[in-house]
Parts: structure tokens; sequence; C-alpha cells
């Protein structure tokens, strides 16, 4: 009787899911996540000094919403320092790169990282937030709970702007289609 209710959810899951892969692995996502007109979802994450921030919504710059699985592994690691790099010199624009990893940990990678033109949050209070835009694996069991790799942009209203969810969560995403995007709507 167990096995039967695991093999639906399973199927509910990935009914209601994206899918998306972990090393060739076929995961999915909890929902089909958020799409571009859709308002920005506002919640609260801790930042690396361990004060509340409030992430998406309505805000007077532009946002950058990157969902990572953890800043521990050499995909994030990359994704960080070059979104770093990038938005450098991109005025009106904040990104937030958002893990379940401690912030003592993420305080630890940005320093040794010169980590300095963008934000990392925390979302290790309350992962629910990573579920209202659709970013948290829900299946295999093995990996549920973690964050798949995705990249919202936010315009100044709120509204979401551009959706990328990355198809191999350990690859990284396309630099230019974002930047491009960025530079559309800032």
């Amino acid at each position: 009787m167990k096995k039967i209710g695991l093999i639906l959810l399973l199927v509910a899951s990935m009914a209601f899911g994206k899918t998306v892969t972990f090393n060739g692995v076929e995961v999915t996502l909890n929902s089909n996540g958020l799409k571009v007109g859709d308002s920005a979802p506002m919640f609260n994450a801790t930042t690396i000094d361990f004060e509340d921030t409030v992430v998406g919504g309505k805000k007077n710059k532009v946002q950058v919403i990157a969902f990572i699985p953890s800043l521990d592994t050499k995909a994030c690691r990359l994704e960080a320092i070059e979104f770093n790099q990038r938005i450098a010199n991109m005025g009106n624009v904040l990104l937030t790169i958002v893990s379940k990893d401690l912030p003592f940990t993420q305080k630890s990678f940005c320093r040794d990282n010169s980590i300095k033109n963008i934000e990392t949050v925390s979302d290790y209070k309350d992962a629910n937030n990573a579920l209202r835009y659709g970013t948290t694996i829900s299946a295999p069991a093995f990996l549920e709970g973690l964050f798949g790799r995705a990249i919202y942009i936010v315009d100044s209203q709120g509204r979401i702007a551009y959706v990328d969810y990355i198809k191999e969560i350990t690859e990284q995403p396309n630099y230019k289609a974002i930047i491009k995007a960025l530079q559309k709507i800032r």
C-alpha cells in the first residue's frame, strides 16, 4: 500500500510540476512555476549578517532572483562569481542568489570569492519561499527539498519579466540571454 501511495505521489508531481534533470536523472520541480507577467511573490530571507530581507515584489530596482541548490557546488559557485562580474556595472539592478546554505557559509563564500556586487540570501528558515516560485525539487525522494536552478527577472513594478529554468541543474544559465533581457527592461 505504501508503494502505491509513493507511485501516486510521483505521478501527481510529474503531472503538475516542471521536469528538469540533475546529472542526467530526471527530477520534478514542485510546480510549473511562475510565468512572464505574473506577480513576483515577496518573501523574507536571511542575509549573510543574519538579518531579514525582503526578496521579490515591487522595488525601485529591477531584480534578478537566482535560485540555486548550494554555493558549495561547482556550478553554483561559478554562477555566483559570473553574476558578480557581469552585474558590477549595471546600475538599477539588484541580483539576489537564494539557497539553503546557512548565512555564515554564504558570508565565507562571498569573502573568499570577492563577491561584492550581488546579494546572497539564505532560505534556511522557510524553504516554502522556493515553493512559491516553483523551484523546489519534489521528486525523486533523494533530492526532495533541494532547489532547482532557476532565474527570474522582476521589473520595478513587481512583475516577472523573464524566467529561465535551467534544464540540467548542474549547468550554468544562459548569461547572454539574461543580460539581453535586463537591457530591455532597465
